[in-house]
């Protein structure tokens, strides 16, 4: 079970940080300009977001019912 827990936060967080990345992208100007502080609460985010949804799917249930 912490194996899938971990592949859950690596793909949330790796899929957080690219669409950050894009988002930034699509606003017109750089991760560099955005800064690390809002590129990290952007990050973060967007990863418990996805990993919510994750956590449904891939059965890990570290949310309660």
């Amino acid at each position: 079970m912490l194996v899938r827990r971990l592949i859950l936060a690596a793909i949330s967080f790796g899929v957080a940080f690219g669409l950050t990345i894009l988002i930034t992208m699509l606003i017109g100007t750089t991760p560099a300009e955005y800064g690390p502080v809002y590129m990290f609460f952007t990050t973060l985010t967007l990863g418990l977001a996805i990993g919510i949804w994750l956590d449904k799917f891939m059965g890990t249930n570290i949310l309660p019912r």
